[in-house]
């Protein structure tokens, strides 16, 4: 049988790359800035490929109070508009020396079992909170200087906000410019200001340009085509049917060109079509999606860097705002007639 080999150490990195432990140390407990060169830093790391070294994060844990990893606390792990956020907090923590895990939040218990059994535990140093509900006031509390919401807001915690009401102003007048004056809402089953923003905005616009919101023009899913495809089938069924429908999210306007192609409707001959988010989903829906660009990968650095700036400062800015574009692609046209 072949003898196992012993794990490579901190010395051994150290000894490979002719520098002192305490230098390896720094770098791997993310300390090396101002203290270690970019290219003794290199070394460091090259060494460490080499043979395969990985830290012991319990023990680095134990030794330090901190674990190095935050949380990104979402409504749905499987909205691809979530999994950008989480790859551009990931690329700006890796350089900080940081981990980002992904968490679901789903009932207000989760926030026992998710939040604060992790912190308890030191599992994770913070939070990055995106289009959740606050919470309460009690966690809010145990939550200061540790977390940061994203697309929410709550008093007394550091937040980065979308500029959402006025994606929504852009593109309801995209629509309504275009001719469009039965526009229906397709609204996300998420009880988030961000969403009941949207919403506002979306009546605002109607009643500025002087059109009516009938009731049967306002639809809720959640985020699930089969879900999403339901509820398009209702507002296109109404006995008034419209002739535009702006969408929450990409993933309920997949909901609703599954609902038009049953109803054998053309988008957009038939139906104008305008979503939020700008995922990997709208250039691939047939034709491609008009819709409020979220800068995903943007806002997870950005909300990382918030929090790093928490954790490690002691300070945050308390709001900052992410401004939103409507890319116009061919999903939107003239009403027909």
């Amino acid at each position: 049988m072949q003898e196992k080999q012993p794990r490579p150490t901190s010395f051994d990195v150290a000894r490979r790359a002719g520098v002192s432990q305490s230098a390896v140390s720094l770098v791997f407990g993310g300390k090396a800035e101002g203290r270690v060169g970019k290219r003794t830093q290199e070394a460091i790391l090259q060494a460490a490929r080499e043979l395969g070294y990985h830290p012991n994060r319990a023990a680095r844990t134990l030794r330090s109070g901190r674990s190095r990893i935050v949380a990104l606390v979402v409504p749905d792990v499987s909205n691809p508009y979530f999994a950008a956020v989480l790859q551009g907090a990931e690329e700006a923590a890796r350089t900080s020396g940081y981990s980002v895990l992904l968490a679901q939040l789903h009932e207000e218990q989760d926030w026992q079992h998710v939040v604060l059994d992790a912190l308890t535990s030191r599992a994770v140093d913070g939070f990055l909170f995106c289009t959740l509900q606050p919470p309460s006031e009690s966690i809010a509390q145990v939550l200061q200087g540790k977390a940061i919401i994203v697309d929410e807001t709550y008093q007394g915690l550091p937040s980065l906000q979308l500029d959402v009401e006025t994606g929504m102003q852009a593109a309801m007048e995209h629509l309504i410019h275009l001719g469009h004056r039965r526009i229906a809402h397709l609204g996300a089953a998420v009880d988030a200001t961000s969403f009941h923003q949207r919403h506002h905005a979306y009546q605002a616009a109607l009643h500025q340009a002087g059109l009516s919101f009938p009731a049967d023009y306002l639809a809720r899913a959640a985020f699930t085509s089969a879900d999403a495809s339901r509820a398009a089938h209702q507002l296109l069924t109404c006995p008034e049917p419209p002739s535009a429908i702006v969408c929450d999210s990409d993933v309920l306007a997949v909901g609703v060109y599954k609902a038009a192609r049953a109803l054998h409707r053309s988008i957009p001959r038939d139906l104008s079509v305008v979503s939020f988010d700008d995922s990997i989903i709208a250039s691939m829906l047939d034709p491609e999606l008009t819709t409020v660009a979220i800068p995903a990968r943007t806002i997870g650095a950005q909300a990382l860097a918030l929090l790093l700036q928490a954790l490690e400062e002691g300070t945050a800015p308390a709001s900052l705002t992410i401004p939103l574009t409507l890319m116009i692609r061919a999903s939107t046209a003239q009403p027909a007639g």
